[in-house]
């Protein structure tokens, strides 16, 4: 096992790397090799906008208020959803890009959640979605979705019971299209089982093959290692903008805003 992985907390992205291409885990992980993702045009300003509402969102469950958005009428509209839909309440503590680590069983976790809402008898992750279609029912078996209710169950930080934890997608373009999933200390006993299996397969691995999924390649940063191509091939290679696996690319560290 390599040494870099000794001392890995293992996050969605890590493990979402492993699954989309062990190459590119490696490069990541192992090798430390951090190569920039560029991309132009509607991808990017996508990306972009994706930022800005997670600051926004941020600053509005903060308390700190997070308007007006002047010369950004769409990202203007998404501030006012989130506010109409999730008002501030004495009720409930509201903990923004919250970040949680556990180990337990060998395991090394980590989440950063969008949003942590704690009730007197539950708590909600909420995980904000930007792109142009509403979430999606197989976002309820993603290894994010997996991850953040298990480790957000079984790490002690909730003494609740697993039913009493709620994982929500949102969308700001699809306000009442929120995508819920349920937990269960069953499910939670399942999750954390396949996760000891995933993370033993990737420390006992001694290759790390390329991915034969061209999809999986189109808007990952290490595409011009492994293919010598270059941005502006890519950028003239790009597919439609509505086949974008967004999940793909949300990886991006939402940092480095400039709000006007």
């Amino acid at each position: 096992m390599p040494s870099e992985l000794e001392k890995l907390w293992f996050s969605q992205a890590a493990l979402s790397a492993w699954q989309n291409c062990p190459l590119k885990f490696k490069y990541r992980y192992i090798d430390g090799l951090y190569w920039p993702l560029t991309v132009e045009g509607k991808v990017s300003e996508h990306i972009e906008m994706g930022r800005k509402f997670h600051l926004l969102a941020q600053r509005h469950f903060s308390g700190g208020g997070a308007g007006p958005v002047p010369g950004e009428p769409l990202l203007a509209g998404w501030l006012a959803r989130l506010q109409e839909h999730f008002p501030l309440t004495d009720a409930e503590e509201y903990l923004p890009e919250y970040e949680l680590r556990g180990a337990k069983n060998g395991l090394r976790l980590l989440a950063k959640y969008d949003l942590l809402v704690i009730a007197q008898d539950k708590v909600t992750i909420y995980d904000w979605k930007t792109d142009e279609r509403p979430p999606r029912a197989a976002f309820a078996a993603s290894p994010q979705t997996r991850l953040y209710l298990y480790l957000l169950s079984s790490s002690g930080f909730y003494q609740g019971e697993p039913e009493q934890v709620a994982m929500v997608y949102w969308n700001p373009r699809f306000p009442q299209e929120p995508l819920r999933v349920s937990y269960s200390a069953r499910q939670c006993q399942e999750d954390g089982e396949w996760l000891q299996r995933l993370i033993a397969e990737i420390l006992s691995t001694s290759a790390f093959p390329t991915t034969s999924k061209e999809k999986n390649c189109r808007f990952c940063e290490y595409r011009p290692v492994c293919h010598g191509q270059g941005l502006e091939e890519i950028q003239e290679d790009l597919l439609e903008l509505e086949e974008v696996d967004w999940e793909q690319i949300q990886e991006i560290a939402l940092q480095g805003v400039n709000l006007p």
